[in-house]
């Protein structure tokens, strides 16, 4: 069995043993990568880096890490665009959004991972269920990553209806409280467990509005609430985990170990799931690298720094070491103590000004005069 297969396709996603598969799976993803792609060899020769470089996880930090910023401004395909199965694009709410695509090679490794890792949160089920989609409504043109993430959590358990909180129109999208509102209702009656899946802001105006409305709702024991993406433009209305999932219990009556939150992005399109202690822990696909935000290099576990993963999950772009503009900071499992023996990070924030100025240094320098 090939060792990508071995990581994406192994049942226990926490699991601590470690036989080298993952670091072989880097070494031969920064090979395929190198070997294929012209713009990515030119960058690894900029930095003097080679896949033979990687001795040890301690040497992960050293394969050129590419800004999300970079990727926004630069395609960095590595297979023919006529092969890509899927592509997806980000929110681009700094006002660009990266384009990302997907082979049949990653799209079958991220099939596996996701129905493994999903299966652990016992999040699939053969019991049909409603749901609420607290994003954008899918119109087969649309390739915004988060409405094609949500669609597709929307496939783990069979889906009875789809009411969408954001509907498309003929001139863009427009909000859908009515629509939602009158769709809980209707659920509650109808037996049927309630998924609510999506952005955190938007189940909280909804769980907001059906507190000012006086209606407390009582849904199937079995319902889940299953949320993704960060609070972004409504960064001034955000209230923390408990809060939130607190107030989903006094409107929706759903139980705190039914609310999942996942951290995600289309740049690096693996889950990372909040345990019970609200930390994200790294599961066995990738590595988790804090970076200091001027020098780049890594920080000590407990420091905040960039956020950066490494992960050989892509096979059709360089995907293998990407950093993000999010500050955060890695700590030990021991320090958690829900029972996952794995490191685990918590997202503190956006990068400040000067990290960003930092990012945009080091995407132009890999970008070598390209397109910035």
């Amino acid at each position: 069995m090939k060792d990508a297969e071995k990581l994406f396709l192994g049942k226990n996603p926490y699991r601590t043993k470690d036989d080298g598969a993952f670091l072989r799976a880097v070494r031969e993803n920064v090979r395929f990568h190198a070997e294929n792609n012209p713009k990515y060899a030119q960058i690894l020769d900029r930095f003097g880096f080679c896949a033979d470089d990687i001795m040890n996880e301690a040497d992960l930090y050293k394969i050129p890490v590419l800004p999300t910023l970079y990727l926004k401004r630069n395609e960095l395909f590595t297979v023919p665009k006529e092969k890509l199965v899927l592509k997806a694009a980000s929110s681009g709410t700094s006002g660009r959004a990266s384009v990302v695509g997907f082979d049949r090679k990653s799209m079958l490794y991220g099939f596996g991972m996701t129905a493994r890792f999903f299966a652990f949160y016992h999040m699939i089920s053969i019991f049909p269920a409603n749901y609420i989609v607290l994003g954008f409504e899918p119109d087969g043109q649309t390739g915004l990553g988060a409405a094609k993430t949500a669609y597709g959590v929307t496939k783990f358990a069979p889906a009875v209806h789809r009411t969408y909180a954001l509907v498309k129109t003929g001139h863009g999208y427009v909000e859908n409280k009515e629509g939602v509102l009158n769709a809980l209702l209707r659920h509650e009656k109808q037996g049927f467990p309630v998924r609510l899946v999506g952005f955190p802001a938007y189940l909280y105006f909804l769980l907001r509005e059906l507190k000012q409305r006086g209606i407390s709702l009582r849904l199937h024991k079995r319902s889940m609430i299953i949320l993704g993406g960060g609070w972004k433009r409504f960064a001034g209305e955000k209230i923390d985990s408990d809060a939130l999932f607190g107030l989903a219990h006094e409107t929706l009556g759903i139980a705190r170990e039914n609310c999942l939150e996942f951290f995600s992005a289309v740049e690096h399109p693996l889950p990372y799931c909040k345990c019970k202690n609200g930390h994200f822990h790294v599961p066995v696909y990738s590595r988790v690298i804090v970076r200091d935000v001027e020098t780049l290099l890594p920080v000590p576990n407990g420091t905040p720094g960039i956020l950066s993963f490494v992960s050989p999950l892509v096979t059709s772009m360089p995907l293998v070491s990407v950093m993000t503009d999010d500050i955060a900071v890695l700590r030990d499992a021991k320090y958690c103590g829900c029972g996952i023996q794995t490191p685990y990070f918590d997202v503190l924030g956006r990068a400040n000004a000067r990290g960003i100025r930092t990012c945009a240094a080091t995407a132009e320098e890999l970008a070598g005069g390209g397109k910035t």
